[in-house]
């Protein structure tokens, strides 16, 4: 495992208790103490074991566990705005096949995206899907760094609500569309971007990232390994793994050194990773 920078440890490590510079295309991390490396804890949509993904008692829950970073997923309605959602359809919450994007701004607030995960005592039957200001927000105001990824809706929409809050040092925005991060770049060069990977990272991966230049990259698990984190690392980027549960492989990434283990279980990871020390 080549070395290559720390973490620091603890709750809101990513923006508490570190500082993102953005330039020249690398983040640089200033500590506030030399401490062991430690992975970055990132509840994926959320503590989405817990409560229903990308809602504000996922948002919350996650914030409890102590997650460093909460990801989420944005997509754009018919009229222009930014909520989050994952699914391509409304047919795992409503049966129905319509697209999110095809709801208003009123219907998509309509939406209830959190009967399907507990019918019986129906715990999370409120849950409405928030915008993604709203997301920032919860994240910030928890002291978690928000881990934005886009699904769909222009940069210019993601930028504006960004630099709205003011937020553009405190969040990362990721896409498998590396276009839309290149537009994100043009427009929003101070907003740290996240090239999202879901095959094995060949050299033709690896050169357009090489062009790229992201200061963040998050691959599925299946097709990454000590070596590929390694090379991600010679690009100059931090590099984040998803989706990870199985608590030993948690700890094998974090022995191959990774900066981020992206985990629908954000509080059991922590022990995990933390009694491995």
């Amino acid at each position: 495992m080549k070395k290559h920078g720390a973490w620091s440890k603890g709750p809101g490590a990513g923006f508490l208790r570190t500082t993102l510079v953005v330039g020249l295309g690398v983040i640089g991390i200033a500590l506030a103490q030399e401490e062991p490396e430690t992975p970055l804890i990132i509840a994926h949509r959320g503590d989405s074991a817990n409560a229903p993904e990308n809602t504000a008692a996922a948002i919350r829950s996650a914030v409890a566990a102590k997650a460093d970073l909460v990801e989420f997923d944005t997509r754009e309605t018919s009229d222009g705005h930014l909520f989050l959602f994952h699914d391509g359809s409304l047919k795992r919450f409503t049966g129905a096949k319509t697209a999110f994007e095809a709801l208003g701004f009123e219907e998509a607030r309509k939406l209830d995206v959190g009967t399907w995960f507990d019918p019986e005592k129906k715990t999370f039957a409120d849950e409405r899907p928030p915008t993604l200001e709203e997301a920032i927000r919860f994240c910030l105001d928890g002291g978690t760094m928000p881990l934005i990824e886009r699904k769909t809706g222009s940069a210019e929409a993601h930028v504006k609500v960004i630099r709205d809050l003011k937020a553009e040092d405190k969040v990362i925005v990721q896409a498998f569309d590396w276009g839309f991060l290149r537009e994100m770049r043009r427009l929003a060069p101070e907003i740290v971007i996240g090239a999202l990977g879901d095959k094995k990272p060949d050299a033709k991966r690896m050169a357009e990232l090489k062009e790229l230049r992201p200061q963040w990259v998050g691959w599925n698990q299946k097709y990454l390994d000590e070596s590929g984190i390694d090379a991600f690392h010679d690009l100059g980027a931090k590099v984040a793994v998803w989706t990870v549960n199985d608590l030993a492989r948690l700890r094998q990434f974090a022995a191959w050194g990774v900066d981020g283990l992206i985990t629908d279980r954000p509080g059991e990871a922590r022990d995990s990773v933390m009694s491995r020390e």
